[in-house]
């Protein structure tokens, strides 16, 4: 569903655009080739019209008895004798053109197209259901698109997938794996969990599903190890030796095979070729880190700049606070919305979430009953109130992504209702922010710094002043004229990687000072929000110096690493560094005593201003601060700083004793 189709149409899901083919018409996976499927219950009213499952024909296994029965005695007289029934052949034709081609149907008047994989999970993955068998939900249908469009796109490497508890997530993967893998010649499918017991869980699905699958479905597989496979599900021909080998080589042999690893992140290290690989739970609190689990394996998928093989990554996100921060990273570093220049995101998967209150009621069509989905969490959420029940009520049942990534009050320094709160204002607003870079004007140093939108840039703004580059220059050096409005902090890169293997980014963040004139809701606000890892310290503080410049402001650094001193001097903006009254050189140290001055000054402008905070990566900081290893709250620090800058009490204002004009020597003249 990546590539267009002549005659059909797009249909997007969370930013994927999804090409569906022409109504009554299918793609043929295995030849590219367009066929005609028709549509399904047509010619019904439409109140009666939803989905039915296809099954074979009550007289299937008797003719599949008998046509077993002809083909023994046909093969006596001619060996090469293929003889097959025509009754079955209509039944084998029609599911396997369902299966490779997709299925449409109309549902209460509309028609409604699923994917070959959608319809093989829907109608032949036998689940613990009343039924049997999987139900059909509207917000099933757009996860199979999604996984369709990166099964195809030669972009993406597959798909990271949050959703509520219980909502199918595992049950889908492997429908997805089976149906993969048994259609492909010489091919690997791997599965792995937070548990080496929890990924046998998931396997013993896969294995059920196959068992239930119809004969024409179901590949050869090796029973030499018993009837069930316990680990790993062979299509080869059984390993038996004699005169009883010769009897097995009437079935098809793929030479493929799906088997499940230990949890630990190099189980899968060096395989050669996976063709399929689900990673289950990675949200859940597991002996190896994930992000490690799945940089192992991507190069077992990712060969030479193509995808080898798709991966299928899915959890619901609990217990984040023991988990650390590898789930998010996976999550939201897989954002479609964030390529680099070769098409892809950093991990190369592409995420996906669906909010509880799509997922968990649909009405008899199976679409999302959103409304009752609302009404009954909010109810449950209500009756919980506050804590750590209700953050834990939220992960498992979120209605935003931000809600899955909640972090637990009971382990937050802050108020992390008010963060918490406002962080879900900001999941639900559009447009809060924008993305962009400071530029010189023309390229040339020095001159005036103007703003560009881009949605790839460096910055991060809420505001513009209506005038910028309020600054005075004498000679070579700069002063700025802004400083009553304007005042910002940063945090400075190190070139060392921090405790958790990572390297930590350069950010700064600008603040509008309290103005009791206006009702602006920026004012007393955060503005503008730096955050990246430069290629060098020269290109991270020129980028700092534009923003100064821009707002016409003083800079507090982390004197610890005083680099940036040396640079602003040398460009002619000492001025534009920040001195306090208590230290004797420019920025403050970065020690213990600093980090608790920090952290006061930051819990006392939340409980005052959290609703004035436009920033996510602020409040995610804020909400994970770690007071006593601060090396990875990039934004969090700059925020600090940029917060005990705006306390004037803090400042060195160093008085100009004022000269008589005889002490410069200047000659007196008589006017006329």
């Amino acid at each position: 569903m990546f590539y267009p189709i002549p005659n059909g149409s797009e249909v997007e899901v969370q930013g994927l655009k999804c090409q569906l083919p022409p109504v009554g018409y299918g793609k043929n996976r295995r030849t590219g080739e367009i066929e005609y499927i028709g549509v399904a219950n047509t010619g019904i009213p439409k109140d009666k019209q939803k989905w039915k499952r296809l099954p074979l024909p009550d007289k299937y296994t008797k003719l599949l008895s008998i046509e077993k029965q002809k083909q023994e005695e046909f093969k006596k007289s001619d060996p090469l004798n293929d003889w097959t029934d025509e009754e079955l052949d209509k039944v084998r034709e029609e599911h396997w053109r369902y299966r490779l081609c997709g299925y449409w149907f109309m549902n209460n008047g509309v028609p409604t197209y699923l994917t070959g994989t959608h319809w093989f999970y829907l109608n032949w993955c036998s689940s613990n259901t009343e039924t049997g068998y999987m139900d059909y939900r509207s917000v099933d249908r757009e996860l199979f698109y999604a996984v369709a469009h990166t099964d195809e796109s030669p972009y993406d490497g597959g798909i990271c997938f949050v959703g509520r508890r219980q909502c199918g997530k595992t049950y889908m993967a492997n429908a997805w794996m089976l149906d993969r893998i048994s259609l492909a010649k010489k091919k690997h499918g791997a599965i792995q969990s937070k548990t080496e017991k929890d990924g046998a869980k998931v396997f013993n699905k896969l294995v059920n599903y196959f068992f239930d699958l119809p004969e024409f479905f179901r590949p050869t597989y090796d029973q030499s190890q018993g009837l069930r496979p316990k680990d790993t599900l062979r299509f080869f021909q059984t390993s038996i030796k004699g005169k009883n080998a010769e009897k097995l080589l009437d079935g098809i042999e793929l030479r493929s095979y799906i088997d499940y690893g230990s949890n630990k992140s190099e189980h899968y290290d060096g395989d050669e070729s996976m063709f399929a690989y689900i990673l289950d739970e990675f949200g859940k609190k597991q002996l190896s880190d994930v992000k490690v689990t799945w940089e192992t394996v991507r190069p077992c998928i990712d060969k030479e700049g193509k995808w080898f093989g798709k991966a299928f990554v899915c959890s619901t996100i609990e217990d984040l606070e023991n988990v650390g921060d590898a789930p998010r990273y996976l999550y939201f570093s897989s954002d479609t919305n964030k390529r680099n220049a070769n098409g892809r995101t950093e991990t190369g998967l592409v995420s996906i979430f669906f909010g509880a209150q799509f997922t968990t009621f649909y009405d008899e069509y199976g679409n999302s009953n959103v409304e009752k989905g609302v009404e009954f969490h909010t109810n449950e959420m209500d009756a919980i109130k506050s804590g750590s029940s209700l953050t834990s009520y939220k992960r498992k049942n979120p209605f935003q992504i931000t809600d899955a990534f909640r972090i637990d009050g009971d382990k937050c320094l802050y108020d992390a209702d008010l963060l918490n709160n406002q962080l879900d204002v900001l999941s639900w607003s559009e447009n809060v922010t924008t993305r962009g870079n400071f530029v010189w004007e023309n390229g040339e140093r020095d001159t005036k710094v103007v703003w560009e939108k881009d949605r790839h840039g460096k910055w991060e703004i809420c505001y513009l002043p209506e005038a910028s580059n309020l600054i005075s220059k004498v000679g070579n050096y700069f002063r700025p004229m802004n400083t009553d409005m304007f005042v910002a902090g940063a945090d400075t890169f190190s070139h060392s990687k921090v405790k958790d293997n990572r390297r930590s980014d350069g950010a700064m963040l600008v603040k509008m000072k309290y103005n009791s004139n206006t009702d602006s809701p920026y004012s007393n606000a955060f503005v503008c929000k730096y955050k990246y890892r430069a290629a060098s310290s020269d290109i991270q503080y020129e980028d700092m110096l534009k923003t100064a410049v821009f707002f016409g402001c003083q800079v507090l650094f982390e004197s610890n690493k005083n680099n940036w001193k040396d640079y602003f001097i040398h460009r002619g903006y000492e001025a534009f560094l920040m001195k306090l009254k208590k230290y004797p050189d420019y920025g403050m140290p970065g020690n213990q005593n600093t980090h608790e001055e920090l952290a006061e000054a930051t819990g006392a402008y939340i409980l005052e201003n959290s609703k004035k905070v436009w920033f996510k990566d602020c409040i995610t900081d804020w909400l994970e601060f770690d007071i006593d290893n601060t090396t990875k709250f990039d934004v969090g620090m700059a925020s600090g700083y940029c917060l005990i800058a705006d306390k004037r009490l803090f400042y060195d204002h160093k008085e100009t004793k004022l000269r008589k004009l005889s002490d410069y020597g200047f000659k007196k003249y008589k006017t006329a």
